[in-house]
């Protein structure tokens, strides 16, 4: 398995083991502890706890204690946080904030991220609040190109969520004067920045090489597709373009200590490499490469074997394309094991490693698998179409949001659809 991403300095909030409190739960790593989970379906699926209407969009949920925060918005209206009760998914609280316009492919982006007095989350239009949880009020919010004039939207809308490492605030304003930038996550105050990196639509995420914590973030720049910064200070510890994506969405993923693997969508396969310290510096060199890559969510590292969906723009329009997607397992070495090809597919959909079990929603239709992960080839556990939407429709309806586990309770979100799914025994 992965390095542990050092849990405790991304926040300092006493939050339960079992909440699933940001982007790809509570490692950062779509990964959870829990246990005790269903290995298998009734003849009519899984319960469905309760199921909550929403807007449009790809906004996933952040769950602490008995509160659900999800981000959604009114199309050339209003970006909007939810507080949902995680017992019957009914409305406690909304915050609203004016955003006109709208991207491309309308509707929210980020996954919130939760503390014990506050939620952080981002508009699509960068704008990036502070709300307090007991009031349901902002603390603090603000408009990443009221302070950086020079910030750029990127093409598909501001889609990073929120990382706070200790007592800063991780944000990209994607400006030619300042590409990242770490604020006091109390104030908002600025506490350092950086030259221009690019662009993205990938997040920030946090790994250790060479005992040293640091932010990785994949981008466009030209100073390298690879950029990493000191949390505390901001200083640049290194970049590296071994690794380009001209649209880059999938975050890179630390495998052990000197390992990391990055991937993406539109051709650019995936890379293994190391990073390694040498001396004061970092030295990074490519390991394997591979032509096959995941378009929005990270892989897995499960017992000394890769995971993850192959699927992207390029491969999902023709049968022949499909058969060189599905699921995928590597060793670590970079040989394909097997893949699922197009039988199944599972389009852009997410997926989460719990209790020994790869739990994936199917891009296309929002179907939920529970897959057993093997080097030896594909084990379907069960699956059911829990959104009820018709399988052998060739209209990819864009379920594309990350999932959220918590005590037994997947979330699963459609385009306009929150489910509450019972996984528990």
């Amino acid at each position: 398995m992965r390095l542990p991403l050092l849990l405790a300095a991304l926040t300092t909030a006493a939050l339960a083991a079992n909440d699933w409190p940001r982007f790809l739960g509570p490692k950062g790593d779509a990964t959870s502890s829990e246990s005790g989970l269903i290995k298998s379906f009734p003849k009519d699926g899984p319960k469905i706890e309760w199921t909550a209407e929403l807007e449009g969009g790809f906004g996933g949920a952040a769950i602490s204690g008995d509160e659900i925060f999800l981000g959604d918005r009114v199309e050339q209206e209003k970006d909007m946080l939810l507080c949902l009760d995680f017992k019957t998914g009914k409305e406690k609280w909304r915050y609203e904030s004016e955003s006109e316009g709208e991207p491309s492919f309308p509707g929210s982006r980020s996954v919130p991220t939760v503390e014990d007095d506050a939620v952080y989350f981002l508009g699509s239009f960068g704008e990036v609040f502070r709300i307090n949880r007991k009031t349901g009020k902002a603390d603090w919010k603000i408009k990443l190109s009221d302070r950086y004039p020079d910030a750029t939207t990127p093409k598909w809308g501001y889609a990073q969520c929120a990382l706070i490492v200790g007592d800063t605030l991780i944000v990209m304003p994607f400006g030619k004067n300042t590409g990242i930038a770490g604020w006091d996550k109390k104030t908002g105050a600025e506490l350092w920045k950086s030259g221009d990196i690019g662009n993205t639509h990938s997040s920030p995420t946090v790994a250790n090489f060479g005992g040293t914590e640091q932010i990785i973030l994949l981008t466009t720049g030209n100073e390298g597709g690879l950029n990493s910064f000191d949390p505390k200070s901001g200083k640049n510890l290194w970049s590296s373009q071994l690794y380009k994506n001209r649209i880059p969405i999938t975050i890179p993923v630390q495998l052990s200590e000197d390992r990391l693997f990055v991937s993406g969508g539109y051709d650019g396969g995936s890379k293994m490499l190391s990073v390694k310290r040498s001396g004061d510096s970092f030295r990074v060199s490519e390991l394997w490469t591979t032509k096959k890559g995941t378009q929005i969510h990270p892989p897995f590292v499960i017992g000394n074997h890769l995971y993850f969906l192959a699927n992207e723009n390029s491969n999902h329009k023709t049968a022949t394309r499909r058969k060189k997607g599905g699921l995928v397992c590597y060793n670590l070495e970079g040989k394909e094991l097997w893949s699922t090809g197009n039988d199944p597919f599972m389009g852009r959909g997410a997926s989460l490693y719990a209790d020994g079990t790869l739990i994936i929603q199917d891009g296309e239709n929002g179907i939920l698998r529970l897959v057993d992960p093997s080097p030896k080839g594909f084990k379907l556990l069960a699956q059911a179409n829990v959104f009820g939407t018709d399988p052998k429709s060739k209209k990819d309806l864009r379920y594309w949001s990350p999932m959220a586990l918590s005590k037994g309770k997947l979330l699963m979100r459609g385009q306009r659809k929150l489910l509450c799914v019972d996984l528990k025994k």
